[in-house]
């Protein structure tokens, strides 16, 4: 009968230790006290089972093995993933934190990702590149894209993806008869002085300066087919200036940390 007693005494008094413990509990959500069997504490908030709800989707997380807290809210994994981790501007993946990635402006990517969209080579560390449209070109291309003088579009192009030089040029649209006329002059005379290039212009409705530069263009492109055509693999191309100093991205670590490591 003592140990009876003595049990029932303990009992009493652990009932008495939970009960106050419970008191003092407030749900995070309902900010109501819990009084129920179980309690779920999330990053040192307590919930209700019945409380602890996704904020966006409002799925029950009470059986989830993990659910995200921030800035008060509560998150599911998917969610949580939707609305604040990073993801590749190429792929569109999300990065974790243990993925390496190039910044290139406000564009974060993937090591693998950061591209040329038109030859698909992977550009490394060091190398010059620009971001036109949303598309990484590598500066072949991104020179054959300013070289082309046939092209008809509003072309946006930032130079090393720093933003420092962002301009916006009005492409010329060239009609075919205006392509014939251009094109017959160009096999009389490729470099034509200033009086020919204004009659020329006049020819073709189109101004002296787009008159000067598709004819500049266009012995640029002659120059490279004959050093092609000799076999050679290295390609002549006249200068152009671009707007601003072509740089390389920069490389870190999604977790913080920098790295020093270059692709080869």
């Amino acid at each position: 009968l003592k140990h009876w007693c003595e049990k029932l005494v303990k009992l009493e008094a652990d009932c008495c230790a939970v009960k106050m413990k419970t008191e003092f509990k407030t749900c995070g959500a309902c900010t109501e006290q819990i009084t129920d069997r179980y309690i779920f504490e999330v990053n040192g908030s307590v919930w209700h089972g019945s409380c602890l709800r996704c904020t966006v989707c409002y799925c029950p997380l009470e059986r989830q093995s993990s659910c995200y807290l921030r800035d008060g809210d509560v998150y599911c994994k998917s969610d949580y993933i939707k609305k604040f981790k990073t993801s590749c501007a190429k792929c569109a993946r999300a990065i974790s934190a243990t993925d390496w990635v190039r910044r290139a402006r406000e564009y974060v990517f993937h090591l693998a990702c950061f591209a040329c969209d038109s030859c698909g080579r992977q550009l490394s560390t060091g190398e010059q590149f620009a971001i036109c449209e949303e598309r990484v070109l590598c500066k072949t291309h991104y020179m054959e894209l300013i070289d082309d003088g046939t092209g008809s579009s509003e072309d946006g192009c930032d130079v090393d993806g720093s933003g420092k030089n962002k301009t916006k040029r009005i492409r010329t649209t060239f009609t075919e008869e205006q392509i014939q006329i251009l094109q017959a002059n160009f096999q009389v005379d490729s470099n034509p002085d200033g009086q020919d290039l204004e009659r020329i212009a006049l020819a073709t409705g189109l101004s002296k300066r787009v008159t000067q530069v598709w004819f500049q263009n266009s012995r640029a492109r002659q120059k490279k087919h004959v050093h092609a055509s000799f076999g050679g693999s290295a390609q002549t191309r006249t200068p152009i200036p671009t707007p601003g100093d072509l740089s390389s991205p920069d490389v870190i670590n999604a977790g913080g940390r920098t790295s020093k490591k270059r692709n080869k």
